[in-house]
């Protein structure tokens, strides 16, 4: 009998591959087989008693401390059922045993059992011709399964099962569960024998303390709605059972009268995330699922189902594309579908009560500058259902974020299908291009709304900064103001032309090909054979390259300069005259390299523009002697020159404010952010 079991045993537990969740599996395991040894003795499964008592490792005190339980020493679970009979024990002596097969009996309970206890005791008194025979034996994950030992008795038909030497892998996980959490979590996996009052009395214990189980739940009292519907064919029952203990609102698959698997329904379905009210008490429904259908489908361990699995994401998408016989198949999917259609039922009030509190949630969000990027997204039904009724902001920009991932997704894929569409059917082509245009617009309205949005952002930090610079009369270095442009020692390979905001000094900078910040000159790239040491804060040099062309003298369009000079400092014309001179010269000497290394020409017909960027106690100096020195006020009220092909322009960091103010406000407007 021992070698039957004793060869394969571990390779049946690392087959089964059980994990810490499943730390209750044993108490479940083996409180059903005392229910179905009950049912097979009695008549009447009221005559059956169930105890379950806890024995506890007292010597875990880091386990304790953490958890205020210690963790799992033994459990032994005795019953009134008709006990190991010969039948039973020659059942027990296989592995995949088919004597429960008709009521969802797997054959190797035994072995999960061993995945998480090292030994199994078994001591059981049953009635053979009117005379009571008690037998023992015992089945460890080491030594198999020891030979029975059998002797008359006059004590009472029951049988005691201990489970002792819990595997350490699994000590923390048992830490968790208290008492009462392993007197819930037994009723929650036997509800169903409770529902269909087909239930023995269960006793937990632990310490002397008792908790009934049939004390802890009566159908009538907890059981708020029961619906069948059928799914491809297949019929399902749901129940909705009321549990005030409960934190969420949890759907259980389950298989032959057990749970088998529990998930949160404000996962398949956010909008149903609060907990109901009844009579002044707050609760959640444990929503349980059974059909002959999951009866067929618990996998070996009996914690999970082996539903088919459809072959890709994109088949799911398009199964109305596949063969008959996929489409009929049932996934874990279909259940989540039909259990929200459920919810839908019988609460509709409670569902649109909460889709209006998200809707005006959203609305709130959408007019604020966070959601600002969303607003071009057509929301419907099912992206108010899948957010929670109590949603924050954060969760809720999440949301939309995956929302519009998912909408540019479909988008993208409608493009492919476009594309490779011809044009036999032009109603379908139309109806498809509508569709891809309508949605390409809306993705660039996306991403222009939040672009105009983070200027809005810049001009107002910079707004922020001069009026207080000039409240408190303090002025920082210039690379304050300098990195509010662009970022120092930046150049086009380490800043993306939408990330800096040149465009604060001039729009036409916004997708300038080379940019240098704060190098010094001969460092660069174009500008290579320079030997100037002279520093400029913002260089920038435009060739036509950039814009798909180069000339035909393979010659740079123009320069553009630009200089930030700290507020409250004092320049002279003297000053700037130098400044610049050494700049252009400095550009002018150098043998100058577009970005594929290739020689372009910066002579001295090419135009150079050059901006002075200063304050408004510098720009006053520059105005008293603007015209000795050849400069006029624009309508702009900057100051500017021309010296041949060399375009000077003075302007104060106000009136680049204002000026910026000017050309983006119609878009500020536009989106409602002035």
């Amino acid at each position: 009998m021992a070698n039957l079991v004793k060869t394969d045993i571990e390779g049946i537990i690392n087959e089964l591959n059980m994990s810490p969740d499943d730390v209750m599996y044993p108490i479940f395991e083996t409180v059903v087989n005392s229910i179905q040894a009950i049912k097979e003795r009695f008549d009447d499964v009221k005559q059956g008693k169930i105890t379950v008592e806890v024995e506890r490792d007292i010597t875990q005190m880091d386990l304790f401390n953490r958890y205020e339980n210690y963790p799992i020493k033994s459990i032994t679970i005795k019953d009134n059922g008709i006990g190991f009979t010969a039948d039973n024990c020659r059942s027990f002596e296989y592995a995949h045993s088919t004597k429960k097969v008709s009521i969802g009996g797997k054959g190797i309970g035994r072995f999960a059992i061993l995945s998480i206890f090292n030994t199994i005791s078994i001591d059981s008194i049953i009635n053979v011709r009117n005379v009571n025979q008690r037998v023992r034996f015992g089945l460890s994950r080491k030594a198999g399964l020891t030979n029975p030992h059998y002797e008359n008795t006059t004590q009472p038909v029951c049988t005691t099962i201990v489970l002792n030497d819990l595997n350490p892998n699994f000590s923390k996980e048992s830490s968790k569960y208290s008492h009462e959490k392993i007197a819930d979590s037994v009723l929650s996996h036997c509800l169903l024998y409770y529902l269909n009052g087909d239930s023995p009395q269960i006793e937990i214990i632990e310490n002397n303390m008792i908790i009934n189980l049939s004390n802890q739940f009566s159908p009538k009292d907890f059981v708020k709605h029961t619906i069948t519907e059928t799914i491809k064919d297949k019929k399902f029952t749901w129940y909705f059972v009321k549990d005030a203990r409960a934190n969420y609102h949890e759907l259980c698959l389950c298989g032959h009268n057990r749970k088998v698997k529990g998930k949160r329904i404000d996962k398949i379905y956010p909008i149903f995330s609060s907990p109901e009210e009844d009579s002044g008490l707050m609760f959640y429904y444990k929503v349980y699922v059974v059909s002959p259908y999951l009866d067929s489908r618990v996998n070996m361990s009996r914690n999970e189902f082996n539903f088919p699995k459809i072959k890709n994401e994109e088949e799911e998408e398009q199964k109305e594309e596949l063969d008959i016989d996929v489409q009929k198949l049932i996934v874990e999917k279909d259940i989540d579908v039909k259990t929200i259609e459920v919810i839908k039922a019988l609460f509709p009030e409670l569902v649109n009560d909460r889709i209006k509190t998200v809707q005006n949630r959203v609305n709130s969000f959408l007019s604020s500058d966070d959601g600002l990027e969303y607003r071009h997204l057509s929301l419907d039904e099912t992206f108010f259902a899948s957010l929670s009724d109590n949603i924050d902001e954060k969760d809720l920009d999440d949301a939309f974020h995956t929302y519009q991932y998912k909408k540019s997704k479909e988008a993208r894929k409608k493009r492919d299908k476009l594309f490779k569409r011809d044009y036999s059917n032009k109603e379908d082509y139309q109806q498809l291009l509508k569709e891809v245009v309508d949605t390409t617009t809306q993705e660039g309205l996306s991403r222009l709304a939040q672009y105009v949005s983070h200027r809005k952002t810049i001009i107002t930090l910079l707004e922020k900064y001069l009026n207080w610079s000039e409240e408190n009369n303090n002025y920082e270095e210039e690379e304050v103001l300098h990195n509010l442009i662009y970022t120092m020692g930046g150049n086009q390979d380490t800043i993306p032309y939408d990330k800096h905001n040149l465009w604060l000094l001039d729009d036409r900078l916004t997708f300038h090909r080379y940019i240098y910040s704060d190098k010094m000159i001969k460092s660069h790239i174009p500008t290579e054979g320079s030997t100037s040491k002279k520093e400029t804060d913002i260089a920038i040099y435009d060739t036509t390259y950039y814009y798909g062309e180069k000339n035909e003298y393979s010659e740079i369009n123009s320069v553009v300069i630009f200089e930030l000079k700290r507020p409250d400092r004092t320049v002279t014309y003297e000053e700037f005259s130098k400044q610049m001179r050494e700049q252009i010269l400095g550009v002018q000497e150098g043998n100058l390299k577009d970005y594929n290394k290739a020689n372009v020409l910066v002579g001295k017909s090419t135009p150079v523009f050059y901006y002075y960027v200063v304050d408004a106690n510098a720009y006053s100096m520059f105005l008293k002697n603007a015209d000795f020195e050849g400069f006029r006020e624009t309508p702009y009220k900057s100051l500017m020159r021309m010296n041949g092909c060399i375009y000077q322009e003075i302007l104060t960091y106000r009136t680049l404010l204002i000026n910026a103010q000017r050309r983006n406000k119609v878009f500020f407007k536009k989106l409602g952010i002035e």
